[in-house]
């Protein structure tokens, strides 16, 4: 049987069969959508994945209802334009989208200080290739929490 192991509670779950991750499920403004190995279902909520994926929940004391959230945020960091394949990125502990369905080019939601050379700047939704290159914090709610970060 799967287990849901809660990431970010009752948004984000990494699913294990045994040790091994085959997947995540993720709860947006869209409904829940579940992706184990290349294949992804979405579902309206999460009473409707429960009836059909045998799934047990760890911390079976939380109700894994998905919050309400805006239409153009990605695990509550805000995006730029209407977020695609939204998912978190455990690596980099950020939460990711594309602006097209098929695109491959990956942003990041939220605000980042990023140091560019001596200098760091404020950036909104930097695209992931960014945050790989260069030395980052964030992400952040604001730019105003963003400045409060920034290292002179």
């Amino acid at each position: 049987m799967l287990l849901a192991k809660p990431v970010i509670p009752n948004q984000y779950w990494i699913l294990r069969d045994d040790d091994r991750k085959v997947g995540n499920i993720e709860a947006g403004p869209n409904g829940v959508q579940i992706r184990i190995d290349n294949h992804v279902e979405t579902f309206k909520d999460i009473r409707l994945l429960k009836k059909k994926v045998k799934i047990s929940w760890q911390d079976s004391g939380r109700d894994p209802a998905p919050q309400v959230s805006a239409i153009n945020e990605v695990n509550g960091f805000h995006t730029t334009s209407k977020p695609y394949n939204s998912i978190f990125d455990v690596r980099h502990q950020v939460p990711l989208w594309t602006k097209e369905p098929r695109s491959k080019s990956w942003y990041a939601a939220g605000w980042y200080c990023i140091k560019h050379g001596r200098s760091w700047r404020i950036v909104e939704c930097p695209k992931l290739i960014t945050l790989e290159r260069y030395t980052y914090q964030g992400p952040f709610q604001t730019q105003d929490q963003a400045s409060g970060h920034i290292h002179q």
